[in-house]
C-alpha cells in the first residue's frame, strides 16, 4: 500500500500500472525514460516548489531535467537506472533549496531562487521523502522530484522570489 505524505492511504502498485500504462508513458516521456523504472508512486500532483536556477533568471535552461542539464549523461558516479537522474529537482522549503544553491559551485552570489507549482501538464512529480519511506528508509529533506513530459515548459509556472523565511 502507498501513503502521501500526510499518512493517508492512497493506491496500490496495481492501480497505478492501471492509470500510466507503458504505451502511455513512452508517449508522453523523452525516449531516454526507458532507461530506468519510474517509481510507482509517482504522479500528476501540484506541489508548491522553489527551484534553483542555474542561469540567473526563470528559463528553459534552467528547468532541464538532470540528465539533460549533464549533457544528456549521468552525473558522475551516478546509475544509469536510478529515476533521479532523470528528474527536474525542486524542493518545499526555501531553506532547503538555499542550502542546495550554497553547496553547488554553479550557483554563484547573486542567486536566484524561483518559486511556482508543478502543474501536472509538464509531468509526474514525488516527494522524495515519501518515495524513500515506501521503501522503508528515512529521509528528511523536502526534495521533489519532478520528471516531465517530452516538451514541457516547466519555467511557466516559476516566478523568481527575493527572499522568504
Amino acid at each position: 500500500m502507498c501513503y502521501d505524505k500526510n499518512e493517508n492511504q492512497i493506491y496500490d502498485g496495481d492501480e497505478l500500472s492501471s492509470i500510466m500504462k507503458k504505451e502511455q508513458a513512452e508517449k508522453k516521456f523523452p525516449s531516454y525514460f526507458t532507461n530506468f523504472e519510474m517509481p510507482k508512486w509517482a504522479r500528476e500532483q501540484e506541489l508548491e516548489v522553489y527551484r534553483a536556477c542555474a542561469t540567473g533568471k526563470v528559463d528553459h535552461e534552467s528547468f532541464l531535467n538532470s540528465y539533460e542539464e549533464n549533457g544528456f549523461q549521468i552525473s558522475a558516479g551516478g546509475d544509469k537506472k536510478n529515476p533521479q537522474e532523470y528528474s527536474l529537482s525542486t524542493y518545499l522549503k526555501f531553506k532547503d533549496v538555499k542550502r542546495f544553491m550554497t553547496m553547488d559551485s554553479r550557483f554563484g552570489i547573486p542567486f536566484v531562487i524561483a518559486k511556482g507549482i508543478t502543474n501536472p501538464v509538464h509531468g509526474i512529480c514525488l516527494e522524495t521523502r515519501e518515495w524513500k519511506r515506501n521503501l522503508g528508509m528515512k529521509y528528511k529533506g523536502s526534495h521533489v522530484d519532478w520528471w516531465l513530459y517530452t516538451d514541457a515548459e516547466p519555467c511557466r509556472e516559476f516566478e523568481v522570489i527575493e527572499n522568504e523565511n
